[in-house]
């Protein structure tokens, strides 16, 4: 197998991968409601599963970065996902709520092998164009799998049982290893393996460039949860018979915007990318806030979804360049930063209006763009 054909396939493998992870993230939350039934308890209770995942799951993302620059990209890829399947299957065998707590823990962390080490493997091995294009198709899949992975859960729920959704993607995970294995290629990072682990951090938090693109990151995902989640609201009160997936899955058309993502960056610093992705935000916020019905809604949503989808790769190349040696550290951070946002997503979409909440996003990007004409100007000196 050629280079150029390995490297085709291990970005093809890569993006798959990110669908699979990311979709764990919401493969509990159609499950609710059959899992208080089953063991008699509170929905609160099985809610509660999810925020131990997204705990552990930040805990891994900042592990397993600085990890990978000790024992090679492949070898954290491939045997954190042999680790993710047998976590996952564990969570299939949860016979009440607390083991399902702790197996919910231990996949969470385990899954947060991939994001970090994944695009540190894009910065190793693929030529620039393709590495955009990696980084782009990973970020889109991320934002697919808000969609996918609810659905394919209740799917098999409704099926089967829910325990067997844990059982599926165990099982695809064990796939993943072996893919891993025979496609992808070993890598090492000579420059910080000889460090203490967490060194990378202290030395990376203290580039004020990298810590305010920490600060935008931190809203990306935010605003993604916090817009759809307060949406659904919205529709289920207004429009009781609007299929809230119709609109949603049409604001989704947006990510094919990533495709054009490495072109952009080309004709645009990213720092100028970055402001007008902003600018596109705010502008498909305003848009709804003018004229709140589902087709302006639906319209508008594609906008939203394709700046987000350029954002997200382009912004992550840029932390990539600015992190230099200590590259998987800087994107271990991003991964945490980003995850970190969409656990505050809820609570704003929860404390206000689908209104208040489309405001109040619109301000942060505002502020946003205020960090952004900083960048560009230390760029400049």
């Amino acid at each position: 197998m050629n280079s150029a054909k390995g490297n085709y396939l291990s970005a093809t493998l890569l993006t798959i991968m990110g669908l699979l992870v990311v979709c764990n993230l919401y493969t509990l939350i159609p499950l609710y409601q059959p899992i208080s039934l089953e063991w008699q308890i509170p929905e609160s209770q099985a809610v509660l599963a999810s925020s131990f995942f997204s705990i552990f799951y930040a805990i891994g993302l900042l592990t397993f970065g600085p990890l990978s620059e000790k024992l090679g990209r492949k070898n954290v890829l491939m045997y954190g996902m042999l680790f993710s399947a047998c976590a996952t299957l564990f969570v299939s065998f949860a016979g009440n709520i607390h083991y399902l707590y702790g197996f919910r823990s231990l996949q969470g962390f385990a899954l947060g092998c991939f994001a970090p080490v994944a695009f540190a493997y894009c910065f190793d091995h693929y030529t620039e164009n393709l590495r955009t294009m990696t980084i782009s198709f990973i970020n889109a899949a991320f934002l697919l799998a808000g969609i996918a992975g609810p659905l394919v859960s209740e799917w098999l729920e409704y099926s089967y049982r829910w325990q067997t959704v844990f059982i599926v993607f165990g099982f695809l995970y064990a796939i993943t290893f072996v893919l891993c294995a025979v496609i992808l290629r070993h890598s090492m990072s000579g420059a910080a393996s000889q460090s203490k682990i967490w060194q990378p951090f202290f030395y990376l938090l203290s580039d004020r460039k990298l810590l305010t693109c920490y600060l935008i990151v931190f809203s990306l995902l935010l605003s993604f949860v916090a817009f759809y989640d307060s949406l659904y609201q919205y529709l289920l009160l207004t429009y009781p018979e609007q299929p809230f997936i119709l609109v949603r899955s049409i604001g989704l058309i947006g990510v094919v915007s990533c495709f054009f993502s490495n072109s952009l960056q080309k004709r645009l610093k990213v720092p100028s990318l970055l402001l007008c992705c902003s600018i596109a935000i705010i502008l498909s916020f305003a848009l709804i806030l003018i004229h709140p019905v589902p087709i302006v809604i639906s319209l508008a949503s594609i906008l939203f979804v394709a700046a987000i989808s350029i954002y997200l790769p382009s912004i992550i190349s840029y932390v990539g360049m600015l992190g230099a040696q200590y590259r998987a550290s800087a994107i271990s951070l991003y991964s945490f930063t980003l995850l970190s946002g969409t656990s505050f997503g809820p609570i704003i979409s929860h404390a206000f209006s689908f209104a208040m909440t489309l405001l109040i996003l619109s301000c942060w990007f505002m502020i946003n763009i205020l960090l952004l004409y900083w960048i560009k100007r230390k760029t400049l000196e």
